[in-house]
């Protein structure tokens, strides 16, 4: 697996503000945040309204309503779920051809195993209950609300709840953004504590919390729906851009969702690369490593673990810095540049500018 311009504070600055005031002055940081943004960034309340079309497609409700039938349960099936039905059963469960009857009756025993239930019945009461799903799906439909008006030439999935089996917690397609809901179930849920260690280390079962499901969600899909025309792995530069780039859309579409969240990260994994950001930049900005072309090397800056394994970034700090870099120096690019877009940002493919922009706090 693969935020009504007050004039106040601009956006390059708020993280400093945020490292000035520390912990002692949250009820005061919290509010110069909220003067972060600029007018570039606010959407009127028609766009974030949404029709019938946009109603996410869940998966197992269509699969409990099957008939017993074979032939007219693949009908129903195929007619509910479109393209997404096809990826589902093949690439996700992997348990046959979509177009198999065979495959059908495969589904519903997949949703009936006694391996199974349990984690159906685990869904039902956390992340997948009906109050749950209305906020998520609130809350998802407004980020691609939002997404729709920054850039209205690009296209919109439907969102998907499923089970994947705790084979994806996010499977963007084209038409689909995929979330399984097991991958969500509470850090302290019994099922997530049985998992085996081994496949689900303790860094990725203290992620499993229903609250990260929209940003997580959202990050997901614009990870994917631009990494075929501007995921670039050539070297270190190229990708802090394409990380940057896509966080700091993110932050536009989701800006009343906490930046520990759109990081992956938990509140105290930011505020410590916060602190910590200058030791950061002065592992990262040698010529050897921004410029570095080997993506076995330079990975570790965006790869997902307990931790960042580069150079002498201690164990106590978070992981993938590299995406936490990429977004503070687009951040400080837009804020030196109030006439460009976010379809300019995200168009633009040359990382230098980017990187000239970057003032460490």
């Amino acid at each position: 697996m693969i935020s009504i311009n007050r004039q106040t504070i601009p956006t390059a600055q708020c993280l400093r503000v945020r490292r000035i005031f520390g912990n002692a002055a949250m009820v005061l940081a919290a509010f110069v945040f909220s003067s972060c943004d600029d007018q570039r960034w606010v959407v009127p309340d028609s766009a974030l309204r949404h029709t019938e079309v946009d109603q996410p497609l869940d998966v197992r409700s269509v699969i409990a309503n099957l008939p017993d039938s074979s032939d007219q349960a693949l009908a129903i099936w195929k007619d509910a779920t479109g393209d997404f039905g096809i990826v589902y059963t093949e690439d996700i469960l992997r348990i046959g051809q979509a177009s198999a009857p065979t495959t059908i009756d495969k589904l519903k025993a997949f949703a009936l195993h006694p391996d199974v239930t349990p984690i159906e019945a685990a869904i039902d009461s956390t992340s997948g209950s009906d109050k749950a799903l209305a906020e998520y799906e609130t809350h998802l439909l407004q980020a691609f609300g939002r997404f729709r008006y920054f850039m209205p030439e690009e296209s919109t999935p439907k969102i998907t709840w499923m089970n994947s089996g705790f084979n994806f917690a996010v499977y963007p397609t084209p038409t689909h953004l995929g979330i399984g809901l097991e991958w969500f179930l509470g850090t302290d849920h019994p099922i997530v504590q049985s998992l085996a260690p081994h496949m689900f280390p303790q860094y990725m079962r203290e992620k499993m919390q229903p609250a990260r499901i929209p940003a997580a969600a959202m990050r997901g899909w614009l990870l994917v729906h631009f990494s075929e025309r501007f995921y670039d792995t050539s070297q270190c530069a190229n990708e802090l851009l394409y990380w940057g780039k896509i966080l700091f859309l993110l932050e536009k579409c989701m800006p009343n969702e906490s930046l520990s969240n759109l990081l992956d990260w938990s509140p105290e994994d930011l505020l410590w690369a916060v602190e910590n950001e200058q030791s950061i930049w002065l592992e990262l900005q040698p010529q050897g490593m921004l410029f570095n072309a080997n993506r076995m090397e330079f990975g570790r800056w965006f790869d997902e673990g307990p931790f960042t394994r580069v150079g002498g970034i201690p164990q106590e700090g978070p992981d993938r810095l590299g995406a936490w870099m990429g977004l503070r120096m687009v951040s400080d690019f837009m804020d030196d540049h109030p006439d460009w877009t976010l379809s300019d940002l995200i168009n633009t493919r040359d990382p230098l500018p980017i990187i000239k922009s970057y003032r460490p706090a």
